[in-house]
Parts: structure tokens; sequence; C-alpha cells
């Protein structure tokens, strides 16, 4: 019990003492709390006076809104009612309008009757009459404009011609192709012929059988010629004499035979891979597989030793090229020029020109009509009647007589100028001929006494004319005919 009563008491003091605490710690907050206020209340009042400012400005600019708003508002509703009123006006003036018209149109009618009704005449035959004269006022301006225009472009065309050949061969610039065609094949040493020629006959055989074309040994020189008709089959024989030849085995018939079937497997994805990349550097679509195909093949022909797979690509460019300058259709001319020599690839195993057989060819494959005329009149075979054609004929020759494109032999070069000196001496009165500038030019000496000024000019033009008619040649011969009289002396003193 006194446990209990002494247990009570200390917690009724310990009551009692926090009881105590809490009372000083109210009191501490309450000095704490004046504190602060006196110590901010000049802050608080700052923040009130600024508030107080603010809420003065923004209402004040809130009455001088409402006053504009209201003005605005009053303005628009003015503004409304006269367009309102002017569109009352107009819809009046309208109705005039329109009254004035029937009006206008009804007395228009009854004066035209009454003129025609005075002058015996009738509606129909007065409205053809002045529409005749019309057209006829219209053909007779058209016919002026035409007579100008086509003296100004006969006076300026060349210029004009020439100004476009030299901006599109500016703009070629496309690597200069130096192939110059094939030739033969050489031993790469003295073991590989002794070994080729043990079995020469047999080699020989198996060669010309598998490969198609006939070879040629010569026993003084450490070369094998090549010869054929077909490309194709030339390169494929190019191709399996080099893998023999240059393989440390023993050339038999059946290695003959196994290389070329091998070979031409690659020969054909070689020439389908050209022409797809010829297609595909032109930006061309939709061009038949089989004249893609021949379009590859002609990476083995040549003509005038000038490579024409190169040289179809080269035409295709410069077309284009011209075709931009005139203002028509690219895509077209580089088609044009791309295919124009494509009978080249087929013209050893078909009768006729080139460009009538490449044209028959694509024609059957479904080319457009215009492409097909392109390409069978760029040789004037059928008479060319279309931009397209006129484009390739010139493309054509730009790529044919650059300087370096094409490189005649001695033979042929020898048989050229023969030919041109046995036409212009074929004329009477002709004393000389000379050819310059690589067979471009043939200058001819006339007899003054035989032949006169009238009749130089004359010879001139027959010789040209039958130069073209009878000679083959790329690009133009110039013919000069020259008519003078020449005088010489020579000295009589004799040295010692």
């Amino acid at each position: 019990m006194a446990a209990e009563k002494e247990a009570g008491e200390i917690i009724q003091e310990a009551k009692s003492s926090a009881h105590e605490i809490l009372e000083e710690e109210k009191e501490r907050f309450v000095d704490i709390e004046m504190n602060l206020r006196i110590k901010h209340e000049n802050d608080f009042l700052k923040s009130e006076e600024k508030c107080e400012e603010l809420q003065e400005k923004f209402s004040s600019k809130q009455s001088k809104f409402d006053q504009m708003l209201n003005q605005t508002k009053i303005k628009h509703e003015e503004i409304q009612s006269e367009v309102s009123n002017k569109e009352k006006n107009f819809s009046l003036l309208e109705k005039k309008f329109s009254s004035l018209k029937e009006s206008l149109n009804d007395f228009s009618s009854k004066m035209t009757e009454s003129i025609l009704d005075k002058l015996n005449l009738k509606k129909n035959d007065v409205l053809e009459e002045i529409v005749t004269k019309l057209i006829d006022e219209e053909k007779s301006w058209s016919h002026k404009f035409l007579e100008e225009n086509d003296k100004n472009l006969k006076e300026h065309n060349e210029v004009l011609a020439k100004r476009i050949l030299a901006m599109s061969i500016d703009r070629f610039a496309r690597p200069y192709c130096p192939e110059r065609g094939l030739g033969g094949v050489g031993f790469p040493n003295a073991h590989s012929r002794k070994n080729f020629f043990q079995f020469k006959e047999e080699n020989t055989r198996a060669i010309q059988e598998h490969c198609g074309c006939d070879i040629v040994l010569f026993d003084d020189q450490d070369l094998i010629g090549i010869s054929g008709y077909d490309p194709v089959r030339r390169e494929l024989t190019r191709r399996v004499l080099d893998k023999i030849l240059y393989e440390n085995k023993k050339i038999t018939p059946d290695l003959i035979q196994k290389t070329a079937q091998f070979e031409l497997k690659q020969l054909f994805k070689s020439i389908e891979t050209d022409g797809n990349l010829l297609a595909k550097e032109l930006n061309l679509q939709d061009l038949h597989p089989e004249v893609r195909q021949m379009m590859g093949a002609l990476r083995y022909r040549y003509s005038f030793t000038q490579n024409q797979y190169f040289h179809c690509s080269e035409v295709g460019w410069l077309a284009g090229l011209l075709a931009s300058e005139l203002n028509i259709s690219i895509s077209k001319a580089r088609r044009c020029g791309m295919l124009h020599d494509i009978g080249k690839s087929m013209d050893h195993a078909l009768d006729g020109g080139h460009a009538v057989i490449g044209a028959n060819f694509i024609e059957a494959r479904g080319e457009n009509q215009e492409i097909v005329h392109a390409v069978r009149a760029h040789h004037f075979d059928v008479s060319p009647d279309s931009d397209f054609a006129f484009l390739v004929i010139a493309a054509d020759a730009i790529s044919g007589a650059r300087p370096g494109a094409r490189r005649s032999t001695i033979e042929s070069y020898n048989q050229k100028v023969t030919a041109l000196q046995d036409i212009a001496r074929s004329y009477k009165g002709v004393t000389d001929c000379i050819v310059l500038n690589g067979g471009r030019e043939c200058r001819i000496q006339v007899d003054e006494k035989r032949i006169s000024d009238l009749e130089a000019l004359e010879l001139s033009k027959k010789i040209a004319k039958q130069i073209e008619e009878e000679c083959s040649y790329p690009g133009q011969i110039k013919v000069v005919l020259v008519r003078a009289t020449l005088v010489s002396e020579s000295t009589r003193k004799e040295y010692a």
C-alpha cells in the first residue's frame, strides 16, 4: 500500500511538472510569434501596398480595354450595316444591269433584223461571211508569221545548230575508250608453245569445233590468230586460248572441251551483266531481256576499231544531251541512241543492213514505233521524219568522228585515198588530186584553160556527189577545187 501511494505521488508530481513545462512552451511560442510579427511587419505592409497598386493598375487597364471593346463593337456594327446597305444597292444595280442588258439585246436583235430586211440579207449568210473573213485574216497573218519565222531560221539555223552541238559536246564527259579490237593470243613462253604444238592438229580441230572460230598458227611467230564472223565466238576462243595456254597442264581436246563449256557459261553471264549495266547507266526501264542480251554482246563487236558497246553508250548520252537542249524527251532520245546499233550484234548471221536488222529485232520485242523508226532511219535506210531520228544521226556522227574514236588500218586508208583520187581524176580537165587531213579533204587541181569558173563550181558539186554515193566514210569529206595558172622557169647558169 505504501508503494502504491508513493507511486501515485510520483505520477502526480510528473503530471504537474509536465503541465508547467507545457505552459512555459506556450508562452515561449507566443513570444517567438510576437517577435517574428514585429520583425517582418514592414515587409508585410510593403507587400500589401504593392498588391493594392497592382490591383489599381489592373482595374484601370481593364476599364480601358472594356472601352476599346465597346468602341470596336460599335464600329463593327456600323461597318456591318454599311455592308448590308451596299449589298442591297449592288443587288438593285445588278437587277438594273440585267434589265438594261435584256433591253439592249432586244434592241440589237430588232436593229439587226431591220438592217437585214432593208438590205435583203439573211443572218446565217452574214455570219458565214464574217467567219470567212476572220479565217482569211488569220490565215494571212499566220502565213506572214511563218514566212518571217522561216527567214529568221534560215539566217540563224546554222549558228543555232552549232551552238547546240557545242553545248552538248562540252557537257559530255565520259571516259575515253582505248580498246581497238581483238588481234590474237600470244604464247606466254616456249613451254606453252611446245605443249600446244605437241598435238597441233587435234587441238586446232577441238578449238574450232567447240569455239566456232578458225585459228591461224604461225610457225615463225609466238601468236595464234583468231578468225570468225561472230564476235562473241571470237571472244570465247580468246578466253579458251588464254586459259589453256597459261595453265601448266597438258593441252588435249578433252581439256579444250571442258574449258570451252566453262568459259561459255562465264561469257553469257558477262554479256548479261554488261547489258544490265548499260541500261542502268542510261536509266532505261522496261527493256526486253533479249534486247539487254544483244546490247551486252556488243561488248565484243568493233567497227572501224571502235568498240560498239561503248559507242552505243556514247550515242545514248549525246542524244540525251541534244534532246535536253531542244526540250524534248531525254529518256526517249537516250533509248534511241543506245539501241541504234543493236543490229551489229547479229549482222553476221542475218542478211541486210544493221539498222534494219536492229529495228526489226526491237520491234518484234515490243519497242515503241518512234524508237524503231529512229533506229531504222539512222543510216537513211528509210527517210528520217522525227526529231529523235535526226538526233540519233547527229549523235552517231559525233561519237564516230571524235578525234581518236576510230582508227583505220593502212590498207583501208590507202584504199580510201585511191578511191578518192580515182573519182577526181575520172573527170576531164583534172590535172592532179591530193588527199589531205587524214582523208577528210580532197584538193583537186584543174586546167584553167579547159575549165572555166562556172564549170569549176559544177565540177566540185559533181565530184562531191559521186564521193557521197560511192564511198563509205565517217564524218564529212571536203572537196576543194583549185583553178589557177602555174608559171615556172628554171635557171640557165651552169656550175663547174
